[in-house]
């Protein structure tokens, strides 16, 4: 008896569209870990230039509508609305007898986020092969989600790096992704390190890096 197998074309297909929801997946996961760093009070704080007309509730809230907007799109829903974080005022201290755990969660929104683009996407069917439109879509997730862990990490001060996984796979697929807010590539050679290389790409320039072998990050604060 004879079996059928799949044109190579179209394996190759299916194994490519596999690791890239399982590159979405990691960087999902990836960036909900780095949840455990912000908190309430960093809400208000200026990203690093030059996205510094923007704040780290800002970043979030962006975090948050893209996983939004790419299930409800996967599953062929309309986009929903924008989620927005509340913000500390400035100089805003709690009131007389207020608790500290009294106010919201401004990481919770974004890992339910995390956690419905992923129920979504695991529902997709890598094996029949995904549309163009459906691939920019995980490739501008995974991207988008990686770059915002850097801003993060730059905005508060905390963290341990990148996923270099992720780094050298988005640089090795060169995805055509604008990650928000839309700024310029910068210029880079061959020579350029891999980390550098993808910043570039999102219109970042290389500041100071929370350098993961410094015992004090251990703590997350560096």
């Amino acid at each position: 008896m004879s079996t059928r197998t799949a044109p190579p074309d179209a394996t190759m297909t299916a194994q490519s569209d596999r690791e890239l929801l399982r590159l979405h997946r990691r960087a999902c996961t990836d960036f909900a870990a780095r949840m455990r760093l912000p908190a309430w009070e960093h809400m208000g704080m200026g990203l690093a230039p030059p996205l510094d007309s923007h704040t780290v509730a800002d970043l979030l809230e962006r975090a948050i509508d893209g996983n939004l907007a790419a299930a409800a799109e996967m599953s062929g829903q309309p986009a929903p609305a924008p989620v927005r974080i509340p913000t500390p005022a400035a100089g805003a201290g709690l009131a007389f007898g207020a608790r500290a755990q009294d106010r919201p969660d401004p990481t919770q929104p974004v890992i339910e986020s995390v956690r419905t683009v992923l129920a979504v996407a695991a529902g997709l069917d890598a094996g029949a092969g995904f549309s163009p439109r459906l691939r920019d879509l995980l490739w501008t997730r995974v991207t988008e989600l990686t770059v915002l862990g850097y801003d993060l990490q730059q905005a508060i001060s905390a963290g341990a790096g990148l996923d270099e996984l992720l780094v050298d796979r988005i640089l090795a697929a060169a995805p055509a992704v604008t990650v928000w807010p839309g700024l310029d590539v910068l210029p880079v050679d061959l020579s350029t390190p891999p980390l550098q290389r993808l910043l570039a790409m999102a219109g970042r320039p290389v500041g100071r890096w929370v350098d993961s072998s410094d015992p004090n990050c251990s703590t997350g604060q560096c």
